[in-house]
């Protein structure tokens, strides 16, 4: 007698044998993605430990694609999904949920650019959401090279039709008792995928995985840049502060000398009111610097999300330093090189290219295995049959596909020699700038500052011994603090300059991280591919 909890069991234990000899693709890491661009290091004239930031992003690991064992092939790439946060130094907790770490009320003493850009790569949102959106982009590839699931089905046909009729002693014909159905039994279907189809879309994903991985590292550059930047803007508010400051002490030192040169007539009432209006025009300057250097602190700790941490003192030693000119070509080459958002255009192309190879083995059907067994009531006995089918690709042959494949292709080949001719252009405006601002400094370290602080000295020294008026003293400072302001406005300049060349022409740390280019339609099935 057929029994169907046997049959049930048998169907699964074959089912399980069956996928058990599919060898499912998994994602591994297997080992750690080797620098390709140190040749070009070498020649940088900016050998800075910036350059040196970017490889240590870059620490890669493979995730390897298998092919099911029954299409008998190999799997022809090895599909790198690095992880953007492989690095060392400070490290971001990205667990859903999970806040950022408190930071204290009070600040030290005085701060580092070290300092904030700890707390920058804790606490800034965009550095979460782009890993986020590697972590996505890693999972469609994963989901991209699952097997399809299996069908299991019970099966009951004709319900209550009847048995045999024979024939009694009587003469009278008498009709069977109604069975449970002709046939009774279940059914398992498995399709079949060919053509190495889920192979190609898992190396499609991962390639996209690896555009994500590149975006990821080029929005980490932004926030440090743009902390570097918003740093140096805070030291030079912080300088223009001290200046304003000893300016305004230096004005009123001089109207109480001119009260009391009045008092013993060496001095006139207008030479004690103009003293009296450059102190005045001293304290409104130091106010001005003042907010400035508030609404700069403010703007820094925005972007490090870290808004409760008050004002405190910055180092302002990284902010003094001595730089080099530019060689234009040499740095070029470099970041070409290098740049984040070269190699995303180079992720997106070889991803268009694998796109095109799996469209084009689209048509080629799939094979639909089901095996049926059960009972035959209406012979009583036990029975089992097997079916096959396939689509045949007659007029839907998924030419439309590919041509948009192959257009999307050619749009990403296009966009790299957008983007590398974007870099040159943006590369000399900031090389433009880093010279004439370099230009300036040296020239107000080496002869402006020299010779004005000099003339307002002599002033000085002239007036105490009554060979020179006031006018002509305050005409000298004024002239000396201008060019000092001016002065560390060059200089502000000058590392502004140098941040976003360093820095790969990354900036603008709080804007939404960027994401693959998508592929319309072609991303819009169930199941991605």
């Amino acid at each position: 007698m057929f029994s169907w909890n046997g049959w049930i069991s048998s169907a699964l234990a074959a089912l399980i044998l069956f996928h058990g000899r599919q060898d499912p693709i998994h994602a591994q890491q297997v080992s750690q993605h080797r620098d390709t661009t140190s040749e070009h290091r070498d020649h940088d004239p900016m050998k800075v430990q910036d350059m040196n930031r970017m490889q240590d992003m870059a620490g890669m690991s493979d995730m390897e694609a298998k092919v099911d064992r029954r299409e008998g092939s190999r799997v022809e790439e090895t599909l790198a999904i690095p992880n953007p946060l492989a690095r060392e130094g400070p490290k971001m907790d990205l667990t859903p949920g999970v806040a950022a770490p408190a930071i204290r009320s009070v600040a030290p003493a005085t701060m580092s650019l070290a300092d904030l850009e700890q707390i920058a790569l804790e606490r800034n949102p965009t550095l979460k959401q782009a890993a986020a959106q590697y972590e996505a982009a890693r999972s469609r590839a994963y989901q991209a090279g699952l097997y399809p699931n299996p069908t299991i089905g019970y099966l009951q046909e004709q319900i209550g039709a009847l048995g045999e009729s024979r024939p009694t002693a009587g003469g009278l014909v008498a009709r069977g008792k109604g069975s449970p159905g002709d046939m009774v039994g279940g059914y398992v279907q498995q399709e079949i995928v060919t053509a190495g189809k889920l192979r190609l879309s898992r190396a499609k994903f991962a390639e996209e995985a690896n555009a994500a991985h590149f975006q990821a590292v080029a929005q980490q550059l932004r926030v440090l840049n743009d902390v570097r930047v918003r740093f140096f803007e805070v030291v030079a508010a912080q300088k223009l502060v001290a200046i304003q400051s000893q300016l305004s002490e230096i004005n009123q030192n001089a109207v109480e000398t001119t009260e009391q040169l009045v008092n013993v007539g060496q001095a006139n009432e207008p030479d004690l009111l103009q003293a009296r209006v450059e102190s005045r025009r001293a304290r409104v300057g130091l106010r001005n610097s003042e907010n400035r250097h508030q609404s700069r602190w403010q703007n820094m700790v925005a972007l490090i999300a870290a808004p409760e941490l008050p004002l405190a003192q910055l180092d302002e030693r990284e902010f003094g330093a001595t730089s080099l000119a530019i060689d234009f070509e040499a740095t070029l080459a470099d970041l070409i090189a290098q740049s984040p958002e070269v190699q995303v255009a180079l992720a997106e192309i070889r991803r268009d290219q694998i796109m095109v190879r799996r469209e084009r083995v689209e048509p080629i059907p799939n094979v639909t295995l089901q095996a049926i067994a059960g009972r035959n009531y209406e012979f009583n006995i036990t029975t089992a049959g097997v079916q096959a089918s396939i689509a045949l690709p007659i007029f839907n042959r998924n030419q439309g596909t590919i041509r948009e494949a192959q257009a999307d292709l050619a749009r990403d080949h296009a966009e790299l020699d957008r983007i590398i001719l974007l870099l040159r252009q943006r590369l000399s405006d900031a090389t433009n700038r880093h010279n004439d601002a370099l230009q300036s400094v040296d020239d107000f370290r080496t002869e402006t500052l020299p010779l004005a602080r000099r003339a307002y000295e002599v002033q000085s020294e002239n007036y105490r011994q009554k060979r020179a008026a006031w006018p002509q003293v305050l005409v000298a400072q004024r002239t000396l603090i201008q060019l000092t302001q001016e002065y560390v406005e060059s200089l502000l300049e000058l590392r502004r300059a140098e941040v976003e060349i360093r820095g790969m022409l990354l900036t603008d740390g709080l804007a939404t991280p960027g994401s693959p280019t998508s592929q319309g339609h072609i991303e819009s099935v169930p199941q991605p591919r």
